[in-house]
């Protein structure tokens, strides 16, 4: 975190709200630097004058809206991180913030989730704003583009008039996309009665969320095939993480953007393999040594670890910021308060899944700190784990 206060700029045209932010805000008045402006051309000026860390803006406003606002944010001040604070749940309209918002926060917020949101939004952004981290992300040359087929989806899950014949043509003409639908509703993981052989009939089953996430990790996989056979080992890895992610917890919401982070949680060792395979290699060798996992060996030889990587090259992509925080933070848990629900499914995740394999290829936070996660923690997760590792060993690594 910096050494100056951190800056927030409150947006909304509703002076009682405003008036209940302050009051919430007033006990963190020594830590943050908080300002309000009652409508976006105000907030603009406001920006024009002192940048700051942090914009959460009111969706639905005169003149200019929140998107609009945060888009013009997002232009001119990239670094600044973005929240929508609305009450305003149209799906439409949340997966279009998806593109522009760090965060889609419903009215009335809870004051505690309020802080917690706004800690680890201002913690995220301090972490991918080390130039250490620039600097390993600049030595991996050409980035990827951003993930096409994944932004295409996401759109149609905003648009109304996407009917499932439509999704199952853009699925259509992407081979492996397909293949890999066909087996993930095919596996035992759904214990389906009968075989799906279509790809409208997988899209029922398994919902255009879940579809848009197997084709984000697939194009990942794909954008650094060059890591070899380690990619098979990844993609299996990711999966059971994904996995065991998403069966502990019972909130839809928390399960599904877990799923998605733990598909994407080691994509930047799958970078740094592909793209850094000297470095790569002097990080085995140490991490072999030591008789430890990778993540000290990596901060040590690269000045950055793989969880850092991975987070900063999804921001770059425009993904959305749950998964950004949840791959940054899968190896620790990060200042600002957090249960084991959202970003902390994948920690807890991960952990099992190393457990369960026999694989060391982290860190010792591969043990679960159940001093951390206190009364979370809970003793029918190991179970649940070997559960999911057997049904993928039965399906012979399918999905």
């Amino acid at each position: 975190m910096p050494s100056r206060c951190p800056s927030i700029l409150f947006v909304d045209d509703d002076p009682a709200v405003l008036a209940g932010l302050q009051t919430v805000l007033r006990p963190e008045r020594r830590r943050w630097a908080v300002r309000f402006a009652a409508c976006a051309d105000e907030a603009l000026q406001s920006l024009a004058d002192a940048p700051a860390d942090l914009v959460v803006t009111d969706m639905r406003m005169p003149g200019m809206d929140g998107l609009t606002l945060l888009r013009r944010v997002r232009a001119l001040y990239p670094a600044t991180a973005r929240i929508i604070l609305s009450g305003y749940a149209d799906l439409g309209a949340v997966a279009q913030a998806s593109a522009v918002a760090h965060q889609y926060l419903l009215k009335p917020c809870d004051a505690g989730v309020l802080h917690a949101v706004i800690e680890r939004a201002l913690e995220l952004r301090a972490l991918l704003d080390r130039p250490g981290l620039r600097e390993v992300v600049g030595a991996l040359g050409a980035l990827p583009t951003t993930p096409g087929v994944y932004h295409v989806l996401t759109a149609a899950l905003g648009d109304v008039d996407a009917g499932v014949a439509g999704i199952a043509a853009i699925v259509n003409r992407d081979v492996g996309l397909a293949g890999r639908v066909l087996q993930f509703v095919n596996s035992a993981y759904f214990g389906l009665a009968r075989r799906v052989t279509s790809i409208e009939g997988a899209i029922v089953y398994l919902g255009l969320s879940t579809l848009r996430h197997l084709a984000l990790t697939l194009e990942v996989s794909r954008a650094f095939a060059d890591a070899g056979a380690e990619v098979e080992r990844f993609e299996r890895h990711s999966i059971l993480v994904a996995r065991i992610a998403r069966r502990l917890t019972d909130d839809p919401a928390h399960a599904e953007a877990a799923f998605a982070a733990g598909l994407m949680h080691d994509a930047g060792k799958l970078a740094l393999m592909a793209r850094l395979p000297d470095a790569w290699r002097e990080v085995s060798a140490r991490a072999q040594a030591a008789g430890t996992g990778t993540l000290k060996a990596e901060r040590d030889v690269l000045g950055a670890d793989h969880a850092e990587v991975g987070a900063y090259l999804l921001g770059l992509w425009s993904l959305p910021h749950v998964l950004v925080e949840a791959v940054a933070f899968h190896h620790a848990v990060p200042a600002a308060p957090i249960t084991v629900g959202g970003p902390g499914l994948v920690a807890v995740a991960d952990a099992l899944a190393h457990q369960v394999t026999g694989e060391r290829d982290g860190a010792a936070s591969h043990e679960l700190d159940r001093a951390t996660l206190g009364a979370a923690a809970d003793p029918g997760w190991m179970d649940l784990a070997r559960q999911e590792a057997g049904l993928m060993s039965g399906e012979g690594g399918a999905p």
